[in-house]
């Protein structure tokens, strides 16, 4: 059985209600479970610790790395940087938890022509029905220049701050991640001495906590590069597309006829619902992205911009609209405090510049909400409310100011602070006049101390606060060993 909330007023405060959580039948015997998992893994941490560091090197393994920790806040969910773009590692259903995390891995040789890769990223928690979270289980090869990847895998998409931003509006690393199977390349391939390409196709599987179950994604995108690869001078200019689409599913057209007629955006065929005859079967979403690059030998400049669409009129990028704009610095002096900063802007209030209907982002009249396991698929900055049947309904009308830093001040002390201004306008359907938008300040500081060889203990404090609720403080300590 399975609890779900009921929709709040649009005026109340969205903080509370923007996080879709399930509760289980009975919490107690899986928290016990969770803590039976948890105390292997604790136990697994002492055994490979214990080994001397030149033994974990061994054939067929890159490095392992095992932390151990716990969250505490004031109230349930935790605040926003507690849990955000962590792949669903951290459960919104209690205020704290225990978790329990280990790491392995193999890279591929780029000397070889042919060559395999894995990786494995488990997390054993309290405090939610499931307690175990997969974040990585994947395996694949590569040729040349190509790869196919097998499993889940963690990966950051789009033209963004890789370390600092937030995520691509379509596709973050907020919600657990997708089983696929991908072909893409492997980074930029060069043309020219000024012109390179990266492309990747895959396609997913979304699993049954979906409103149409068994559904997949098929995703895609091609960015171009043009510049030298220099990585001390010049100017690298960026462009691209990504593009996903929700399909199939139990009930849903699902044939290679139908996957083709997704992956060319074609209409459905007779077997189709009606609105997948009239438009593009199944429920598309994308990104077109720009991005300018300055490099120099002290520091480098990155600058990125972001339009999304739902269907063909928010590819009209040229239109002001609906936006993420980034602007990163990475300074490569070493002697300097402040080591990387990062600032964006998100907005999502003017459905897409449509003549006709409204591009209602996130939202499907088939496949409901842009949704994987309860978190957002997309951009966090945007809450979901939870209905029956795994129903989601996108508060899709946001604007965002997010900033972030990182020092280097001593050895021991290397902080980096994140802030985000978030307002919420409703969504496209019942939007709230600017009178009644909720805002919520999210602010962190985290800072990861060495404190033996191999030995690390990060240490993180955050905060939300909304003008509608009490404020919500929250501590975290993570112990981690790797073994490389």
């Amino acid at each position: 059985m399975v609890l779900t909330p009921t929709p709040p007023k649009l005026g109340d405060d969205i903080h509370n209600v923007q996080f879709p959580t399930k509760l289980g039948d009975d919490i107690h015997n899986v928290q016990l479970i969770a803590h039976c998992q948890l105390f292997i893994l604790i136990f697994l941490t002492i055994l490979f610790t214990a080994t001397p560091v030149k033994a974990a090197v061994t054939p067929g393994i890159d490095s392992i790395q095992v932390s151990t920790g716990f969250i505490a806040s004031k109230q349930a969910p935790p605040p926003f940087w507690m849990w955000a773009n962590k792949n669903g590692r951290v459960s919104m259903d209690n205020a704290s938890s225990i978790f329990t995390r280990l790491r392995i891995n193999k890279h591929p040789d780029d000397e070889k022509e042919f060559d395999w890769f894995y990786g494995a990223d488990v997390t054993a928690r309290t405090g939610s029905p499931k307690d175990i979270v997969w974040t990585d289980a994947y395996a694949g090869l590569t040729y040349k220049k190509f790869k196919l990847t097998l499993g889940r895998k963690a990966e950051t998409f789009g033209l963004v701050d890789s370390l600092l931003s937030v995520g691509s509006e379509v596709y973050s690393q907020n919600a657990p991640t997708i089983p696929k199977i991908a072909i893409s390349t492997n980074g930029y391939i060069e043309l020219t001495e000024n012109l390179a390409f990266n492309a990747y196709f895959a396609n997913g599987w979304m699993g049954t906590e979906q409103y149409v179950k068994n559904a997949c994604v098929q995703q895609k995108f091609l960015y171009i590069r043009l510049g030298d690869t220099d990585p001390d001078h010049g100017i690298n200019f960026y462009a691209g597309l990504h593009d996903l689409a929700s399909w199939a599913g139990d009930g849903q057209p699902s044939s290679f006829t139908d996957f083709w007629r997704v992956f060319f955006g074609r209409a459905g065929g007779s077997n189709a619902q009606t609105t997948d005859q009239q438009n593009a079967l199944g429920d598309h979403r994308g990104t077109i992205e720009f991005a300018l690059q300055q490099k120099d030998v002290d520091r480098d400049w990155f600058l990125y911009a972001q339009t999304m669409f739902e269907d063909g009129s928010g590819l009209r990028f040229w239109y002001p609209g609906d936006f993420l704009l980034g602007i990163s610095m990475v300074n490569k002096e070493k002697g300097s405090p402040i080591a990387r900063i990062n600032l964006e802007i998100l907005d999502t209030r003017y459905d897409g510049n449509s003549l006709s209907d409204i591009d209602n982002y996130f939202a499907n009249g088939v496949y409901s909400g842009w949704v994987h396991q309860g978190y957002a698929i997309g951009t966090p900055f945007v809450p979901f409310i939870q209905s029956a049947n795994y129903q989601y309904d996108p508060l899709n009308r946001v604007q965002v100011i997010n900033g972030a830093i990182t020092m280097r001040l001593t050895k021991l002390i290397n902080p980096r602070f994140r802030i985000a201004y978030i307002q919420n306008y409703g969504s496209f359907t019942e939007p709230l006049p600017n009178s009644q938008k909720t805002t919520t300040i999210a602010t962190d500081i985290t800072n990861t101390t060495p404190i033996a060889q191999g030995w690390t203990l990060t240490q993180q404090i955050a905060l939300d606060a909304s003008q509608s609720s009490h404020p919500n403080p929250a501590i975290a300590l993570t112990l981690t060993k790797t073994l490389n």
